[in-house]
């Protein structure tokens, strides 16, 4: 909260820091970071900080997460032609809404097969 409302003098410290030897001269150096969720820059002394606030955390770690599961989903094969897709669902067996239904007719027209 602190850090929020005073942007201006920790600014302000982050310059003097640079200017006068580096931050490795002094005890909490101020560092310059952009916001993992807006992208805006701040400016702090916790040396652990990704985020200009709790919002922002959340639409980060969201968006970290989201790009996580569309690392996770590869390429997969359709059951029905055979061509090869990035589904938009994990459990996704067919590239595209004709092949789902094609492959649904095919096996009632198998299961009325078996029954005669």
């Amino acid at each position: 909260m602190w850090e929020q409302e005073h942007q201006k003098e920790l600014r302000d410290s982050f310059r003097y820091e640079l200017l006068n030897g580096g931050p490795e001269n002094f005890v909490s150096p101020v560092r310059r970071i952009i916001c993992g969720g807006c992208g805006n820059i701040f400016y702090t002394r916790v040396p652990i900080k990704k985020y200009c606030n709790d919002k922002c955390a959340k639409r980060g770690i969201w968006r970290h997460k989201r790009e996580l599961r569309l690392e996770k989903r590869k390429d997969t094969i359709c059951k029905t032609c055979g061509c090869t897709f990035t589904p938009k669902r994990s459990d996704a067996a067919y590239c595209s809404n004709a092949c789902r239904q094609k492959a649904y007719r095919q096996s009632v027209t198998d299961d009325a097969k078996r029954l005669k």
